[in-house]
């Protein structure tokens, strides 16, 4: 860089959040979330997905975002 070259910088916008009551209002959606995916592969509680993972019954496989998209759904025309 030169000393005549000028750096722009993105400016953020600040402001202020009004109050919105208690955290405890928050508490049963961030429960759900955990809860929902568990149901989803068919596990009780995080101590069984442990173990599951443990003994090698509960299994994860790494996707690329490509694989993701690929995985969606095709040919539905609305």
């Amino acid at each position: 860089m030169s000393e005549n070259s000028t750096v722009k910088v993105v400016q953020g916008v600040s402001g202020d959040v009004r109050d919105k009551g208690s955290d405890k209002v928050f508490v049963p959606y961030l429960y759900a979330g955990p809860q929902h995916s568990l149901r989803d592969i068919s596990v009780k509680s995080i101590k069984d997905l442990q173990k599951g993972v443990r003994d090698g019954s509960i299994r994860f496989k790494l996707r690329t975002a490509s694989a993701q998209v690929e995985g969606g759904v095709h040919g539905l025309h609305s």
